[in-house]
């Protein structure tokens, strides 16, 4: 048995081939670290206070002086923290990320949405021995609250950040627009939207019950029922032709189902008034080795990893691009943002 690389190739040693297996297990326990640490409040703490050492922290936020330090130091060698002297600090951008829950990029949830997510590992052998899916819409009230608080920023990053880079699309939902938001889940992209453009009105659809529930309750709180609904609705079911100034769609064209992919971007430019607007905000699988290797776009080959038995399948950019020309729509901006994909397809 060899334990080296063949010399001169720089191939990986088997040595370097066990590391980099642990080092891939320590993803699954960083992302426990990250939960833990967001439930205790030491990203917030350390985002408001910089420089505390570990008993400080441990005072403040009454826990136990040593596990503290261990978290810690456990944080900073995944590069999440970083240290003067006895001090912590959150690493560059982390007291966005995970510490100031107003930031346009906050994601402390991302962890534990991961986690609840991962419960369906479960019954992936099972699952790959008889091919058999279970669905998004059959994982109960807990799942569609978790996923719903997580996908909370995706809006909020798409206003701040990439609007900007969509002059066309930002244009049409200033001058007020009649949108529709397609599976809009617990409503945060219509809140959102609605609230940064106060002259157009939205209407969010979705086939989950609970979660057009949850959109209706966060409407209601925003006090913006004047302008927003929800409806319990298939984009297929619709019979609105030609009604919309601009239709969105954060991480949902991923979750049709690939006979149906089709048929859902014809009713959307069915619903489009001319000249009007799809926003597409989506995984995109790689379609390239470097691509599938690389992240952030790898990231969207493990989103189809753990969607894999809800019957999801990630199209690439060029099938979205494909979708986009068969509905008779034509793209006409195009922008990413870390893994995410975003194209506007216009209606002639």
């Amino acid at each position: 048995m060899t334990t080296d690389g063949t010399p001169g190739t720089g191939a990986p040693t088997l040595a370097d081939q066990v590391s980099r297996l642990y080092d891939l297990i320590g993803g699954y326990h960083a992302t426990h670290l990250i939960e833990i640490a967001r439930e205790l409040g030491v990203w917030e703490a350390l985002a408001r206070r910089p420089g505390l050492a570990s008993d400080a922290l441990a005072a403040e936020l009454t826990t136990d002086p040593f596990y503290t330090d261990v978290l810690c130091r456990t944080a900073f060698s995944f590069g999440l923290l970083e240290r003067k002297e006895a001090g912590w600090r959150m690493a560059p951008h982390f007291d966005q990320i995970l510490g100031d829950r107003e930031s346009s990029f906050f994601l402390a949830c991302a962890p534990r949405v991961h986690m609840v997510l991962g419960e369906d590992y479960r019954q992936y052998a099972g699952h790959f021995r008889a091919g058999t899916t279970r669905p998004y819409q059959e994982h109960g009230e807990r799942f569609m609250r978790e996923v719903a608080e997580a996908l909370k920023t995706l809006p909020r990053i798409f206003l701040d950040l990439v609007l900007p880079r969509l002059p066309g699309l930002e244009a049409r939902l200033r001058e007020g627009a009649r949108v529709l938001d397609v599976g809009c889940g617990g409503g945060w992209a219509v809140v959102q939207l609605a609230e940064r453009f106060p002259g157009s009105s939205f209407v969010g659809i979705d086939l989950e019950p609970y979660s057009v529930e949850l959109a209706r309750s966060l409407i209601a709180e925003r006090g913006l029922e004047d302008r927003c609904s929800a409806r319990l609705q298939s984009v297929d079911d619709l019979g609105e032709d030609g009604a919309y100034d601009v239709v969105t769609s954060f991480l949902v064209v991923h979750e049709i189902a690939p006979a149906l992919k089709a048929g859902a971007f014809a009713a959307v430019a069915r619903a489009l008034k001319p000249g009007g607007h799809f926003l597409i905000f989506d995984e995109a699988y790689p379609e390239t080795d470097e691509a599938l290797r690389t992240m952030p776009t790898r990231f969207a080959a493990l989103a189809q990893w753990y969607e894999l038995t809800w019957g999801n399948v990630v199209g690439t950019r060029s099938e979205l691009h494909a979708l986009c020309r068969e509905a008779g729509l034509e793209v006409t901006e195009e922008t990413g943002f870390s893994r995410f994909t975003i194209l506007v397809a216009a209606k002639p």
